[in-house]
């Protein structure tokens, strides 16, 4: 017989899984804002270790 996940486990999958649903409900309009947003916080990441490739290099656009 497989070991339960402690609750406090069971409780954050559980949270992940309604944000998730939430994402995917979300307007189109929404998805792109939180992907930019993501795009800008991973960039400078990337580039500290390495130089950006062309096609990585963010576009200059505010939705």
């Amino acid at each position: 017989m497989p070991d339960r996940p402690p609750e406090d486990v069971t409780r954050l999958l559980e949270r992940k899984r309604a944000w998730h649903q939430a994402q995917a409900a979300a307007p189109l309009q929404e998805k792109v804002r939180v992907l930019l947003e993501l795009q800008r916080q991973d960039l400078p990441l990337i580039a500290r270790q390495r130089p950006l490739r062309p096609w990585e290099r963010p576009w200059d656009i505010n939705p």
